[in-house]
């Protein structure tokens, strides 16, 4: 019984671990960035988005001018809503 046992949990995990990604998750390319790299792009007038992904009472306090305020618990939803051919930072 016990044989059976592993055996199928070894098929099942097998067959878990091939499974594919699923479709809606597009790969993004990520790269952590420093504060003083994030000001240089503006400096330049390199054409990025700041998503602030704090509540919106934090937002309202205190934002990069300009940035879109999207909380990290919508993000997966809302992403749509930011531009898609420039830069984004998410903090």
């Amino acid at each position: 019984m016990r044989g059976r046992f592993l055996a199928a949990l070894l098929l099942a995990t097998t067959i878990l671990w091939a499974a594919p990604a699923p479709a809606d998750d597009p790969e993004v390319p990520e790269k952590y960035i420093s504060v003083d790299e994030a000001k240089a792009l503006v400096d330049k007038r390199q054409p990025v988005v700041f998503i602030d992904v704090r509540e919106k009472p934090q937002y309202d306090e205190l934002h990069i001018r300009g940035a879109l305020n999207i909380p990290l618990d919508s993000l997966r939803g809302r992403l749509r809503d930011a531009p898609r051919k420039d830069l984004l930072v998410l903090y």
